[in-house]
Formats: C-alpha cells, sequence, structure tokens
C-alpha cells in the first residue's frame, strides 16, 4: 500500500510474523480498485450461495480424501512442526471460544496509538494474552488436531484438521504453476467438505466458511 505511513514487522523463530500496517487510509475508505474487487468477491459469493447444494462429508471423510485422492501423508504427533502448530492453535482457539479462561488476559487488547511504542506494547499485550492461552490445561481445553503434508522437490501443501471445532487450513509454497493447482485443490476440498441441508436453512458457520472459501 503506497499511501501507508508506518510498517511494523514482529518476527518470532518459532511461530507466524504479524504485521501492522499503519496509516490514515488503512481500514478506512476504498478506491475503486478495492470497491470494484470487493463488487465482484461478493457477487461470487451471491451466485455461490444461490446454487449450493446440500452433500456435506465429515472432516473423517475429508482427511481420508486428502490422503488417497492427493497422496497426502499424515504427520505423526511427535513432529517438532505438528507440535508447534497444535500449540499455536490451540492457544488461539481457547482467545476465540473460551476466553473466559484467560482471567485478567479475557478482554482482547487495544491499539492505544499507532506509533511504534504504541504497537510494540500492543503486540506485548497479545503475546502475554497468548502465553496465557499455552497455560490453560489440556485437562481443561485440548482440540482434535491432524496435519497432513505432501512434499516435493519444488514445493509443498499442508492440510490442518481439527474434528472439534470443525476448521480446515490449508498452507503451501512453491512455483507459480504448483501454486495455481494448489488453490484448485484447495476449492475441490471446500467442495468436497460441503453443506447439509441445515446448514443452508439455519446459515451456519460450516455454510458460510464453504461461500466464503469458494468465493476466493
Amino acid at each position: 500500500m503506497k499511501k501507508v505511513e508506518n510498517v511494523t514487522i514482529n518476527g518470532k523463530a518459532d511461530g507466524p510474523t504479524s504485521f501492522f500496517l499503519v496509516g490514515k487510509t488503512c481500514g478506512g475508505k476504498r478506491n475503486f480498485k478495492q470497491r470494484w474487487q470487493k463488487y465482484l468477491y461478493d457477487r461470487k459469493k451471491k451466485k455461490i450461495a444461490k446454487h449450493i447444494k446440500p452433500d456435506g462429508h465429515s472432516l473423517k471423510e475429508v482427511a481420508d480424501y486428502v490422503g488417497s485422492m492427493m497422496g497426502c501423508g499424515e504427520l505423526d504427533k511427535t513432529a517438532k512442526s505438528y507440535q508447534i502448530e497444535y500449540r499455536e492453535i490451540r492457544a488461539s482457539f481457547i482467545i476465540q471460544y473460551a476466553p473466559e479462561l484467560l482471567g485478567e488476559y479475557a478482554e482482547h487488547p487495544q491499539l492505544e496509538s499507532h506509533d511504534a511504542e504504541g504497537i510494540q506494547k500492543f503486540q506485548e499485550a497479545i503475546e502475554r494474552r497468548v502465553q496465557a492461552a499455552e497455560k490453560v490445561p489440556k485437562e481443561i481445553f485440548d482440540i482434535d488436531l491432524h496435519i497432513w503434508e505432501k512434499k516435493e522437490t519444488d514445493s509443498k501443501i499442508r492440510w490442518t484438521l481439527e474434528n472439534r471445532y470443525q476448521y480446515i487450513g490449508m498452507s503451501a509454497s512453491g512455483p507459480k504453476k504448483k501454486m495455481k493447482q494448489f488453490k484448485k485443490w484447495e476449492k475441490d476440498i471446500w467442495r468436497y467438505y460441503g453443506v447439509t441441508q441445515e446448514d443452508i436453512d439455519k446459515k451456519t458457520s460450516r455454510y458460510k466458511d464453504v461461500v466464503r472459501a469458494l468465493a476466493r
């Protein structure tokens, strides 16, 4: 973004990198290109919602599909990469679904100023909240996480499936041609996961997730 006044990058070796883009136009009025893109996205969502049919599958069936159709193998739960992702996703789910377990960190911190010091304090507050979530005993809050991965010489694709909260995530890296294929695979998975008639009737979170994913 050309009008961004301040960019701060907080990276960690064992976790995701956070980007803060701060400026007068950030989160404000969209330019013509952004409005046009949103119009096309909303139009696509409406079209998908209009034609979506009940044909849902369980996450167990999705896992089988990922393994058999895409040739991915499930990561061992003792693997370091699994442990890192498990810890991060469990913490994020506690923050999202059970913030009351965080005690004094139950409320989401607020960004008080847009200068470097204010952003740093905000990031530190978020970090303390994550640390509080990580300290919540597994006996009180746990997740059922499975990770499927396929590596090739020039590319990698990873599927993250969580059964209790019905979460599907995908990450991929590789050349442009492979990324285009991975994008197609991602939509294939969401179509296969699908929705039930009840999801359509009640406009459930699953229904919204599927529509959003297919519209991207």
